[in-house]
């Protein structure tokens, strides 16, 4: 039987119409794969514990800082899920993380003495036990810096400060979604927007990485701060933390704070802490609802 030139074009329609939906749909899948849900960087935060939780010696709660970036959640194929973030000073963020909370470069912290951290996850796999882990490098800032004390004179100078001194660091890290379990991430996720991971990390292994802890200070970060409009001219800008107000979370009451803050807050007493004990950082993070695609794209 011969066609006629409408029945020759039908298949050939036809197959230009499903080539254009399987095109769509690769697109469609691609761009879901590339685009990751951003940390929601004003109510996500960071505690950083150290010491082993022994008989002899307790875990203590150093510090707490603020915590940008973005996360993969895949619920149909969890080990192809991603972890990438960046840890600050709380109160911090907006000079040092950028909209999509990635780490500024260079960015410096009004403190004398800080740390930041970033972490890239290179893999992510399940568990024996059903928990959904990333494996990957945590790369650790130290900054110091010494205020320079002028000779006493009954005029008022404003502060200066050494040039900063900056030590960077580079360790293997694995981060456990404690909260929700694998199994179950995809029900989760579709009620709530808050997850939990968490990562202990060796001295032995990462040797640097207690010393940028305990040597630097970590202030209390607030979420939904409201901080009133001030003239920075009279010296108040590093003192503006007293004035705000909102969700304030820091330290747990073990360790007790100095009342300072800004340029040269004095940090937390850290004396009761195992210097060279493992450290311990738990990740609160909360999605955010607009989704953002990664740096660079």
């Amino acid at each position: 039987m011969t066609l006629s030139p409408l029945h020759r074009r039908v298949p050939f329609v036809l197959t230009l119409a499903l080539a254009a939906v399987s095109a769509a749909a690769f697109s469609a899948s691609s761009l879901a794969q590339s685009l990751a849900p951003s940390i929601d960087a004003g109510h996500s935060y960071a505690g950083l514990w150290m010491g082993r939780d022994t008989e002899v010696s307790t875990i203590v709660n150093v510090g707490v800082a603020q915590v940008g970036g973005t996360i993969s959640l895949v619920p149909e194929n969890p080990a192809a899920s991603t972890l990438d973030f960046a840890l600050v000073p709380g109160g911090q963020g907006d000079d040092m993380l950028s909209p999509e909370g990635a780490l500024r470069p260079e960015a410096l912290a009004r403190l004398l003495r800080f740390s930041t951290m970033t972490f890239h996850s290179t893999r992510a796999d399940v568990r024996r036990d059903g928990y959904l882990e990333f494996v990957g490098e945590l790369s650790v800032t130290h900054v110091t810096r010494e205020q320079i004390r002028p000779a006493w004179n009954s005029t008022y100078t404003t502060p200066s400060y050494t040039d900063p001194k900056i030590e960077r660091s580079t360790g293997p890290a694995t981060f456990v979604l404690v909260t929700p379990h694998a199994e179950f991430l995809g029900a989760y996720l579709a009620k709530s927007t808050e997850v939990l991971l968490s990562a202990t990390v060796d001295a032995a292994q990462f040797r640097e990485l207690p010393v940028a802890v305990l040597d630097a200070y970590w202030p209390a970060f607030a979420e939904d701060a409201e901080c009133p409009s001030v003239n920075t001219a009279y010296g108040v800008r590093d003192n503006i933390a007293l004035l705000c107000h909102g969700k304030t979370i820091t330290a747990a009451p073990s360790i007790q704070p100095n009342h300072s803050f800004g340029v040269d807050y004095s940090g937390l007493h850290k004396n009761t802490v195992p210097p060279q004990g493992p450290v311990t950082i738990v990740l609160h993070l909360k999605l955010a609802e607009k989704i953002m695609p990664p740096s660079g794209r």
